[in-house]
């Protein structure tokens, strides 16, 4: 049986065959299996990636909390839930060749939802008809900094295809194309005021395709600082609340 190595920042070395099963080999975390094309994280399951557990309700499919990080989500597709991946206080952490497809419901909030986190790589996925009675996204960062959305597509998608919240900094978007996606712009920032978030900094966009909406009209690239405006039924949403821009444009984006 063929496995496939994934070396890791901190020289831990984690085999990554399919379907998962861990394994204490040494003291060391060895994940064995044969190769399967769509996989989903079922409570009480053995532990595929440091710091998997339990799912919040929200049906996701793949929760990590914690744990050290430094290891790779490759070449799974996830399908047919609210949500695929959610990752909490965590760093390091690349997920890159996945298909996210089909994902909608009450609770959807994106195929990729990362909470207070640092350093996550998002690398040459696809993302595909994801929606929900709301606006989902595609790639949804939390209070989360220093991270990396690259060469992936998206399409089909009803919310923003990348959503920043609560003073996510110093992430940056390159080289993505996107089709028929977002509501009110490509990559945009949402912060509740009401909950005392805050703004973002030194986000960037470069380098990136990009077409018209979900509903075919054409949208701006950016949009940072919206909030709600508070009032009794549906929040009127203003844009540029923040004293600064929270997202910049680096250039090199073109319209398809």
């Amino acid at each position: 049986m063929r496995r496939h190595t994934e070396r890791t920042p901190r020289n831990r070395t984690l085999l990554l065959p399919r379907p998962l099963a861990a394994a204490a080999l040494g003291g060391a975390l060895v994940l064995t299996g044969l190769a399967e094309p769509s996989w989903s994280a079922t409570a009480g399951a053995a532990a595929a990636y440091p710091g998997q557990g339990p799912c919040p309700p929200g049906d996701y499919q793949l929760c990590i909390n914690g744990g050290p990080g430094g290891f790779t989500i490759r070449g799974r597709t996830f399908s047919g839930h609210d949500n695929a991946i959610l990752l909490r206080n965590v760093s390091d952490v690349t997920i890159t060749g996945n298909t996210f497809k089909n994902l909608s419901g009450k609770t959807g909030y994106a195929g990729v939802h990362v909470k207070n986190s640092s350093g996550i790589v998002i690398r040459k996925n696809k993302f595909t008809k994801l929606r929900n009675a709301g606006h989902m996204h595609g790639v949804y960062l939390v209070n989360t900094t220093g991270s990396t959305i690259a060469g992936n597509t998206f399409s089909s998608i009803t919310g923003d295809p990348v959503r920043i919240r609560d003073g996510s900094r110093n992430n940056s978007v390159t080289g993505n194309t996107f089709t028929r996606s977002g509501t009110y712009a490509i990559f945009s920032e949402w912060r509740d005021h009401r909950k005392g978030e805050s703004c973002g900094s030194a986000n960037t966009v470069k380098n990136n395709k990009y077409g018209p909406g979900y509903r075919g009209t054409p949208l701006p690239l950016i949009r940072w600082g919206g909030r709600g405006s508070g009032r009794t039924g549906p929040d009127k949403l203003t844009w540029k609340t923040c004293k600064s821009p929270t997202i910049t444009d680096k250039g090199g984006n073109t319209r398809l």
